[in-house]
């Protein structure tokens, strides 16, 4: 018959072996990729990047680098384009915009936009609620009344 108390260190052991296993990064994973430069000036260039990461990721072992943040996407200066100026950055803002041509504008329906925008333009007739005016203000929206 095994003393217990030796068992019990037999298996100790053996997990400690496999936890440190885990922990330990293998020698035998891919080393990490360098980074792949994007240059995205035009619509023609988001296409063809957009056509590149769909090639990937037809590849599971590459889809899933990707979608675990582990092939790395960098954008790429152009070098007859600086990189921008405060002075340009202000001059140039992007205004991402929403429209609503018709309903009721609710807190709710506030909450399921997309992050980043900053007007809804919103149709003749559409009600806006003044919890939907106060989560606007909160998010930085402005609202805009499209001409009947």
């Amino acid at each position: 018959m095994i003393d217990k108390s030796l068992l019990r260190e037999l298996v100790k052991s053996v997990i400690a072996e496999e936890v440190a296993a885990i922990r330990k990064p293998s020698t035998n994973a891919a080393p990490p990729l360098s980074e792949e430069r994007v240059t995205i000036a035009s619509d023609a260039d988001l296409v063809a990047f957009a056509r590149r990461v769909l090639s990937l990721a037809s590849d599971p072992a590459k889809a899933k680098e990707i979608a675990a943040g582990r092939y790395p996407f960098r954008l790429a200066r152009p070098a007859t384009q600086p990189a921008a100026t405060p002075a340009l950055q202000a001059t140039a803002p992007v205004a991402q915009s929403h429209r609503i041509d018709s309903g009721v504008v609710t807190e709710s329906s506030l909450n399921k936009l997309p992050r980043g925008l900053s007007r809804l333009v919103l149709g003749p007739g559409v009600t806006v609620t003044p919890l939907a005016k106060d989560r606007a203000r909160s998010l930085g929206l402005t609202f805009e009344r499209m001409k009947p």
